[in-house]
């Protein structure tokens, strides 16, 4: 909790995250100092049962209320990019925005891909040091698909970007593979031919905020008016008008 001196509150040293790709969704407040433990911070989560929309806000009131913090004291905001689902991606985003702008602070914008592994490794299912790949938003026979290796600077960005499909399989032996339901059969086969783990995707809001502590810690923060949704595809609408105009 945080005190108070002669009526007047500390100086803005609270992170707040976001993570609403996935139907698991939460919001997490912690220090926004590197040096704190790992532990020490708080969740709650989103309800997602009727309309997104219409949680998010209370979710984060409720989570002062028991952290016993203000809206003033937060520093930073930090959410996933994406690729995720397109409603609730919007909706943090907004929020996200909303709060940043009005208090003049910074947000923290994680690719999806990375929030994936630090999810995983707070799970006790990945180390840092092992290279895992993310496969998200899978159409027909092809993912979305980004590698976070140990060689990636505090695991805090995603490489080798795009999307693929079974004939661009990228796993080598060792690595693990991060996905979501909706992986194609044909992946689940070739990830077992390859003797390849595949972990269950299982994105928190806890993750958003450890990744963006180190973000922050390195001054790699955007203004609220560049933070956007990362897609995993070329809007079709947009497709359909390159091939009609011959935009490049």
């Amino acid at each position: 909790m945080i005190e108070f001196k002669n009526g007047t509150q500390k100086k803005r040293d609270m992170l707040l995250s976001f993570e609403t790709s996935q139907r698991n969704s939460s919001v997490a407040v912690g220090s926004l100092a590197m040096e704190t433990h790992s532990n020490d911070l708080m969740s709650e989560s989103i309800d997602t049962s009727d309309r997104l929309v219409e949680d998010v806000l209370p979710a984060i009131e409720r989570l002062f209320t028991r952290a016993g913090i203000q809206r003033e004291q937060v520093g930073a905001v930090a959410l996933n990019a994406g690729p995720g689902g397109f409603t609730g991606l919007r909706i943090a985003h907004a929020a996200a925005q909303v709060i940043a702008e009005s208090m003049s602070i910074p947000i923290v914008h994680i690719s999806a891909a990375v929030v994936a592994k630090e999810s995983a490794i707070g799970s006790g299912l990945v180390t840092p040091k092992q290279t895992a790949w993310i496969a998200l938003a899978a159409k027909s026979d092809g993912c979305w698909m980004a590698k976070v290796s140990h060689e990636t600077s505090e695991n805090n960005s995603a490489e080798d970007v795009a999307v693929r499909t079974i004939a661009h399989w990228p796993l080598k032996p060792g690595e693990v593979l991060i996905a979501d339901e909706h992986l194609p059969e044909s992946w689940r086969d070739r990830a077992r031919e390859f003797n390849i783990e595949i972990i269950a995707l299982k994105p928190n809001a806890a993750a958003v905020l450890r990744v963006a502590r180190r973000m922050l810690a390195a001054h790699r923060t955007i203004a609220p008016e560049h933070a956007l949704v990362m897609y995993p595809r070329e809007a079709e609408a947009v497709r359909l008008w390159r091939e009609r105009h011959g935009t490049p």
